[in-house]
């Protein structure tokens, strides 16, 4: 917990000096079997409850609480300031980046699950990059109801052999 409330003061720190909000959180380590990694809802004004998944911080401790309490802490940055928009919209966006001190660059680690437990995932790729699908995306792929393409090149990506 105490790495936790570290980070998390470094958090509102940023969030003062670069927005000249002071955002009060409470931290509750209560999500599980679930599909969320995390969550952020509203508690009263400039007041917030930041949800971490028990398993997911177990497993991935530094990383987890560095990616997810981030991006839960940038939502409650992005209710304060923008009243209407996107939950991973531009805004949302934009503080990440600035929470981060560099570009936004979503986490490879595979936090993904379903009934509490970690998703397969499926390697897939193009001329250019490789990407880990979760068996959820592989799945329409195989069914033919979703096709995927790199972001870079724009190619279909195609199971790694």
């Amino acid at each position: 917990m105490d790495l936790i409330v570290y980070f998390l003061n470094e958090l509102r720190q940023k969030a003062l000096i670069k927005y000249n909000l002071g955002i009060k959180t409470v931290i509750k380590v209560n999500l599980k079997g679930s599909r969320l990694i995390g969550q952020c809802v509203k508690d009263g004004k400039k007041s917030y409850i930041i949800r971490l998944h028990t398993e997911l911080l177990k497993k991935f401790r530094e990383r987890y609480i560095k990616d997810v309490l981030t991006h839960e802490f940038a939502h409650a940055v992005q209710m304060e300031l923008f009243a209407k928009s996107k939950p991973h919209g531009r805004e949302w966006k934009s503080i990440m980046e600035s929470l981060n001190d560099a570009p936004y660059k979503k986490s490879n680690i595979d936090y993904c699950l379903k009934n509490g437990r970690a998703l397969k995932t499926y390697r897939y790729k193009c001329d250019c990059h490789e990407y880990l699908i979760t068996s959820i995306r592989h799945n329409k792929i195989v069914y033919g109801t979703s096709i995927y393409k790199c972001k870079k090149c724009g190619q279909v990506l195609k199971l790694s052999q």
